[in-house]
C-alpha cells in the first residue's frame, strides 16, 4: 500500500528546483526540432511534460549507450563508476516496469558493479500515463498505464493538482523533507484519480496477450515459413533493440592509447546483426537472418519469462516506429495469434 499526497501544480516547480540544489535533474524536454528528448535540466521552464507518451527511454542513464568502464596503464586500473546522485523526473509507468527488468538482469545472480553504481544513486519520479499513444499496449501487460509498485514516486495529473504517490523509502522521504508542499489526499482526490485511470484504459487501441503468443512459440506450432517470412522484412537497421528500454545485449572494446594505456568502453549491440555471436576464430553460428530474428522473439517471449518470470517487453510500441518493416513485436504477436486462429477453423 503506497502512501498518498498531492502537489498543487504551483508548487511543482519550486519543489523541482530544491531537488535539483542537491541533484542532476533529468527530465523531458522538447528541443529545437520539436522532438521530446531526455536531458539534464538547466531551466526548469525547460521541462515539457505535454509531450507524447512515446519519448525517450531513460534505460540510457543506467546503461549508457557507450561507457567508459576503466582506464589502464602501467600504473594499474582506474575504474569510472559514476555515483552522481541523480533523478530522473517524468518517466512514464512501462519504462518504471523496464528499469525493474533492468534491474533483474544486471543486479541479481552476478551484480554488475558499474549498473549498479548508477542505479542506487538514481531517483525515478513517474508520471502516470492518462493519455496512452496509438502504438501503446502496456496495458495488456500490466506494466502501465498506472503502477502499484517499482517507482520511488508516482505522479497522475488531476489537472490542477497532481496525486502523488510514495513507491519507496527514498521517495517518502523526497515528500517528508517538504512537507509545506504536499497535504494529504481526500476520497474526491481517489475518485479523480480512479476515473482519470479508467479514461485512460479506455483510450488503448491495442490489446495484446503476449502469454497466448509464449504458449504458441513454445508449443512449436510457429512454423519456420512464418519467421522466414518475418526475417524478409528484417533491414538490420537494429532500431527495434536500440530503442527497446529493455533489451540488455552489449559489446566490450578496448581503445588503446599507448602500448600499454588506453580505456574499456561497453557499448550496445544487438543480436540481431551477424557479428553479434562471432566466436573466438571467427565462427558465426546465426548465420541465418531467420535464426536471429527467430532469438530475438524467444528470448523475449521464451527465455525472460522462464529465467525471470516476465517477458522482455513492457508494451511502449517503440520498435513499432522504430521499425521500417512493421516486424515490431506488437505485429508479429497478432499475425501469430492469426495464424493460430485460421488453424483453429
Amino acid at each position: 500500500m503506497t502512501d498518498t499526497y498531492l502537489l498543487n501544480k504551483n508548487h511543482l516547480s519550486f519543489w523541482l528546483r530544491r531537488l535539483k540544489s542537491t541533484h542532476e535533474l533529468i527530465a523531458p524536454v522538447r528541443d529545437a526540432s520539436g522532438d521530446i528528448v531526455l536531458t539534464e535540466i538547466s531551466q526548469l521552464h525547460e521541462i515539457a511534460l505535454d509531450g507524447p507518451a512515446l519519448m525517450p527511454s531513460p534505460k540510457e542513464f543506467l546503461l549508457p549507450q557507450n561507457e567508459q568502464l576503466f582506464c589502464y596503464s602501467e600504473e594499474g586500473i582506474e575504474e569510472a563508476l559514476n555515483k552522481r546522485n541523480r533523478i530522473i523526473f517524468g518517466v512514464r509507468p512501462c519504462d518504471v516496469s523496464a528499469i525493474g527488468i533492468l534491474d533483474r538482469f544486471y543486479l541479481e545472480q552476478e551484480e554488475d558493479t558499474y549498473y549498479a553504481a548508477r542505479r542506487r544513486n538514481t531517483v525515478i519520479i513517474a508520471i502516470a500515463c492518462n493519455q496512452p499513444d496509438p502504438t501503446c499496449f502496456c496495458l495488456g501487460l500490466g506494466t502501465g498505464p498506472f503502477l502499484k509498485t517499482g517507482f520511488d514516486l508516482q505522479l497522475t495529473d488531476l489537472g490542477d493538482r497532481f496525486v502523488v504517490e510514495a513507491g519507496s523509502d527514498t521517495g517518502t522521504a523526497l515528500i517528508r523533507d517538504f512537507s509545506h508542499l504536499f497535504t494529504e489526499s481526500t476520497p474526491p482526490d481517489a475518485e479523480d484519480m480512479f476515473e482519470a485511470r479508467l479514461m485512460s484504459q479506455s483510450r488503448f487501441e491495442k490489446m495484446i496477450n503476449l502469454e497466448q503468443v509464449r504458449k504458441r512459440i513454445s508449443a512449436g506450432t510457429v512454423s519456420n515459413a512464418f519467421w522466414d517470412s518475418v526475417a524478409l522484412r528484417c533491414f538490420e537497421c537494429g532500431g527495434c533493440v536500440y530503442s527497446c528500454p529493455v533489451c540488455t545485449c552489449f559489446n566490450v572494446v578496448d581503445r588503446p592509447y599507448t602500448a600499454d594505456s588506453g580505456k574499456r568502453f561497453r557499448i550496445w549491440d544487438t543480436c540481431m546483426f551477424k557479428g553479434f555471436s562471432r566466436m573466438a576464430g571467427g565462427a558465426v553460428p546465426a548465420q541465418n537472418m531467420r535464426e536471429r530474428t527467430k532469438r530475438w522473439y524467444h528470448h523475449k517471449l521464451v527465455h525472460w519469462p522462464e529465467q525471470f518470470g516476465t517477458f522482455g517487453c513492457v508494451g511502449c510500441g517503440r520498435c513499432a516506429v522504430a521499425c521500417p518493416g512493421t516486424i515490431d513485436m506488437a505485429t508479429v504477436a497478432l499475425q501469430i495469434k492469426a495464424l493460430e486462429n485460421r488453424k483453429e477453423k
